[in-house]
């Protein structure tokens, strides 16, 4: 996508979120890498995902110089930052306030869950990132630590991020993430949630590995 497509398809996928009842108020943030791997497009910081403007977006590059927006960047922008500097095949994040994720995350309770074979496949595993006072550096490297190679962390006492090779893989994280929280509170209501065994689990990530690697190899020779 070129850029004003971008900022387009950023507008979309915060209004998203927000109508999906991920987020609210002009609680959390999003990004996109440009086609320049080092400059990202990011929320403004005080606005709702929910009537963000394509012009309103803020431009920074991975050193977090603004370079194009009137609007200072979102809070969160040193940590989407850190992540795409470790991770280049990131190139979108998504960071929201899931009301279900969120009572997991206040409760200090893990999602990390091998149960849901969509969630196996989808987004592996969910490490928890401990408390840790948002707005600070420390709070950002801890983001990106927390995170690591992982495609999804719990916050605790705080929200969700996932990360995407586009904004639609890192929304559906989100979205998926927020469902199984849900399916994981009725199961223990039920009795608890039955885990699949170690090797049926590293059967499915492996094969969502098989997928990654045909649909590389398509793109290289089409």
């Amino acid at each position: 996508m070129d850029e004003e497509k971008l900022r387009e398809e950023l507008c979309r996928i915060g209004r998203r979120l927000y109508d999906r009842h991920l987020t609210s108020g002009a609680g959390g943030s999003i990004s996109v890498r440009t086609s320049k791997n080092d400059e990202a497009l990011i929320k403004p910081s005080g606005f709702s995902l929910a009537d963000m403007k394509p012009e309103q977006v803020v431009k920074v590059n991975l050193e977090e110089k603004i370079l194009q927006g009137a609007y200072k960047p979102s809070s969160d922008t040193p940590w989407h930052l850190m992540i795409y500097k470790r991770r280049p095949e990131v190139r979108a994040i998504v960071h929201a306030h899931p009301p279900i994720c969120g009572g997991f995350a206040c409760a200090g309770v893990s999602l990390d869950i091998p149960t849901f074979t969509e969630v196996i496949i989808q987004v592996g595993k969910i490490p928890m990132m401990e408390y840790a006072t948002p707005t600070t550096m420390e709070y950002a490297r801890l983001v990106a630590e927390s995170l690591g190679d992982h495609d999804a962390l719990l916050m605790k006492n705080h929200g969700t991020v996932t990360v995407g090779a586009n904004l639609e893989q890192a929304f559906q994280r989100t979205e998926l993430l927020e469902d199984f929280a849900k399916l994981v509170l009725v199961a223990k209501i039920l009795g608890g949630p039955k885990e699949l065994p170690t090797e049926e689990v590293r059967k499915l990530r492996t094969l969502e590995s098989e997928k990654i690697r045909i649909k590389l190899l398509e793109e290289l020779y089409k």
